[in-house]
């Protein structure tokens, strides 16, 4: 029974662990949660990516094009869409569209309500934008803030997005479009903004004189939001809100819909909109890292360079300085290994001359011979040996002290 009891506790143990562990396992709850990042760089950056998307994946091929002189690169186009409006302002631009239309290309064109008498495009096809006139309500049942936030609160719990409840507490009632086409396809429904509406000459009067004549549009209860021309052997669209098409909207009614049927068959689709480029910061972390380090590093040694040094200032060591003498015997050590005897003698011979233009009247107005003479008199020496002391400069050791003695016994004498 001994030897069994050590057994027995392991197993039991164990037995306890187990049971603890399947406790505590059963208490958990096990549960997956989405959360929301909201949208991507991408996305924030191209209002109509998921146009693009879609087009994609819809088998047609999606380009981005930033400029009008970019056309003539493109091949294989179709469909040109002109997301932003007054993109056709100078005639060599107008020229170049009606042109391209000729020969068959589809143009989905964007009108503007600011600033449309400068667009030359709907200038050439009589199209007027105007703002709607608006009906004020007179009577509106208004929420109080805690409805209103217990509405917001049980529409999030129901799994809505936040836009979905944006867009649903908007007191402005949608006017659906229906655009008409053949009978294969039927009425395709869609909410412009309709506080923008599209005018022509020939829908008001069809007897006037206005040049091209739209053969179609479309409309709601409050004006026209669409008109196509026929043009040569292409085809021009003219809308009044390409917001129907950005990211926003486009999952709403038949928009992407539109947008397909709208689309030629046959090539590429290209958008023409305002390219929000990268900065030379991001560009340069991008594609060149390694400049980036360098510079960083450069920044650095500089700074440690031309910085202050911190912590105490250390006084100078004085100890292992040399005394005044041994410092004008090391420059005359110097001086004389390099053969240059001439440069230590040179200052007393300039005292001595000194002393004797002083001691002697005309020294200054004789020549040098007469100047070693007059010398010579006064301190009773040789005037060869007075030219020896200031004309040798080719010494030996001997030669140097001899000439040295020499110059201070005139020195002396004078």
């Amino acid at each position: 029974m001994n030897r069994a009891s050590p057994y027995l506790k392991l197993v039991l143990g164990l037995v306890l662990l187990g049971l603890v562990g399947w406790g505590l396992y059963s208490s958990i709850e096990f549960y997956e949660e989405t959360e929301e990042s909201g949208w991507s760089l991408d996305a924030l950056r191209n209002p109509y990516l998921a146009a693009q998307k879609f087009m994609t994946e819809s088998g047609i091929e999606v380009t981005d094009v930033d400029s009008l002189a970019r056309l003539d690169e493109l091949t294989n186009l179709g469909t040109l869409f002109f997301s932003d409006a007054n993109q056709v302002q100078t005639p060599r631009q107008l020229e170049q569209v009606m042109n391209w239309l000729d020969v068959g290309g589809n143009v989905i064109y964007t009108a503007d309500a600011v600033s449309h008498d400068d667009d030359l495009l709907l200038q050439e096809f009589s199209v007027d934008v105007d703002w709607r006139e608006f009906e004020v309500e007179e009577e509106t049942e208004e929420k109080t803030l805690s409805e209103t936030l217990r509405e917001y609160n049980r529409q999030l719990e129901s799994g809505k997005s936040r836009e979905e409840i944006a867009s649903s507490f908007s007191d402005e009632e949608e006017f659906i479009t229906l655009v008409q086409f053949a009978d294969d396809i039927g009425d395709v429904e869609v909410a412009f903004n309709d506080s923008k509406v599209l005018l022509h000459p020939h829908i008001s009067d069809s007897g006037s004189d206005s040049g091209y004549e739209p053969f179609s549009w479309s409309y709601s209860e409050h004006g026209i939001h669409m008109m196509q021309f026929e043009v040569g052997s292409g085809l021009l669209t003219i809308i009044s809100d390409p917001g129907i098409w950005t990211s926003y909207h486009i999952d709403q009614y038949d928009h992407a819909y539109l947008l397909w049927l709208l689309s030629s068959g046959e090539g590429n689709f290209a958008i023409l909109r305002s390219v929000l480029r990268d900065s030379i910061w991001v560009l340069m972390q991008r594609n060149a890292t390694e400049l980036l380090i360098a510079a960083a590093l450069l920044i650095l040694i500089w700074i440690w360079r031309t910085g202050y040094r911190f912590g105490r200032l250390l006084p100078d060591d004085l100890s292992q300085s040399r005394a005044l003498g041994e410092h004008f015997s090391s420059i005359s050590h110097y001086l004389w290994h390099r053969r240059k005897g001439e440069h230590l003698v040179e200052p007393l011979r300039a005292r001595v001359l000194s002393r004797a233009s002083l001691a002697l009247g005309e020294f200054s107005r004789v020549d040098q011979a007469r100047q070693f003479e007059l010398i010579a008199q006064r301190c009773d020496l040789n005037p060869e040996a007075i030219a020896r002391a200031f004309g040798n400069n080719d010494f030996s050791e001997a030669s140097f002290v001899q000439t040295v003695r020499l110059l201070k016994r005139i020195e002396q004498s004078l």
